[in-house]
């Protein structure tokens, strides 16, 4: 059934031209929930959280067709996501462009994942993975002492349009702070930069074409009709993952903020060895954490075969070998990676 519901989603998917219907569709006056209606003049302009808020909710309620690129250190990967309501339920459709074929539909709470020589599954509450999607669902500066959103103030043009550009800037110095460039007609976001103190970019988002159609395309609505794999169960979810266990080893340090989501014990096949695993989350970037008892029989940083990460720290002590990746500074993940410590309350 998956195999059927992967190929008549391959064979829309070769179908489809992006069609340009407008390149931004007007407003409707009479509409109380549309989004493009609140746009305003520069003398009237809006705090930045109310930009980001806005932009928020513009991704999540307007008709628009979004190709871009991730660019990190030097790969480029292109992306297209679809977006529209249909009968009053946000539906997102993510395609990866080039390499081995990525799929994700998002329908109101429900996620499908179609991904390389994997049988598609679907999943509840669980958000479309990348940066651009946890940026959209998480509210950034609700907790003041993670953020702070910052105006910085005129106009910048992204792929030929106007935007306006929010800083997003961290209170401490373990995370990265973030630039985002928001479309002043549609409030969409058109780049992200992800930087460091310095002004570095360490990893951006950047669109390369937006459109926005009046109503749903014909493409998603046709999408939308396809059969889908059933969501799966909390057992068959638990079998796609390790069984969660308490870790006999801890971060005696972690940035504020951040939490546990998961700890288990499972296999590295690069090593062929079981290591403790620990993965901590502050609702935008995630941090890992593996350690591996017996490093003389392998190496946990060949045998993982990690890539788009920002940054990754290994240490070895007596033989146990503890490495340390996320999307933060190379001095929080080493921060990180001295602090883990045997779990003596375990």
């Amino acid at each position: 059934m998956f195999k059927k519901s992967v190929g008549v989603w391959i064979l829309l998917s070769s179908f489809f031209t992006p069609m340009v219907w407008s390149a931004v569709a007007p407003a409707n006056d009479n509409d109380d929930n549309s989004v493009a209606k609140h746009n305003v003049p520069a003398e009237q302009q809006l705090s930045a959280d109310a930009l980001l808020d806005n932009m928020k909710a513009a991704f999540k309620q307007l008709n628009y067709d979004l190709s871009y690129v991730e660019i990190e250190r030097g790969r480029i990967t292109p992306m297209r996501y679809s977006h529209g309501l249909i009968d009053g339920v946000s539906v997102g459709h993510l395609l990866s462009l080039n390499g081995n074929p990525r799929e994700y539909l998002r329908r109101g709470n429900i996620t499908s994942f179609f991904e390389a020589e994997q049988a598609g599954y679907s999943l509840s509450s669980t958000a479309i993975p990348g940066l651009l999607f946890n940026l959209m669902a998480t509210e950034l500066t609700l907790d003041e002492s993670l953020y702070q959103a910052i105006y910085v103030g005129g106009k910048s043009r992204v792929t030929g349009r106007l935007s306006q550009v929010v800083r997003v800037v961290p209170n401490d110095k373990y995370r990265f702070g973030y630039l985002i460039w928001v479309d002043l007609t549609t409030n969409l976001p058109l780049r992200i930069d992800m930087i460091k103190d310095s002004g570095e970019v360490v990893f951006q988002v950047m669109a390369i074409s937006l459109y926005q159609f009046p109503d749903v395309t014909p493409w998603l609505e046709q999408l939308n009709a396809v059969k889908l794999p059933p969501v799966l169960s909390a057992m068959q979810t638990q079998a796609l993952m390790p069984e969660p266990t308490k870790s006999e080893w801890k971060a005696a340090w972690i940035p504020n903020g951040f939490k546990l989501i998961v700890s288990n014990k499972h296999q590295i096949a690069g090593i062929n060895q079981t290591i403790d695993y620990m993965q901590f989350s502050d609702g935008l970037v995630d941090i890992s954490i593996y350690i591996n008892t017996n490093a003389k029989a392998g190496s946990l940083s060949q045998g993982l075969g990690v890539s788009g990460q920002i940054s990754l720290q290994s240490k070895i002590t007596d033989d146990i070998e503890i490495v340390v990746v996320g999307e933060v500074p190379s001095m929080t993940a080493k921060k990180i990676a001295d602090s883990v410590v045997r779990n003596l309350d375990n």
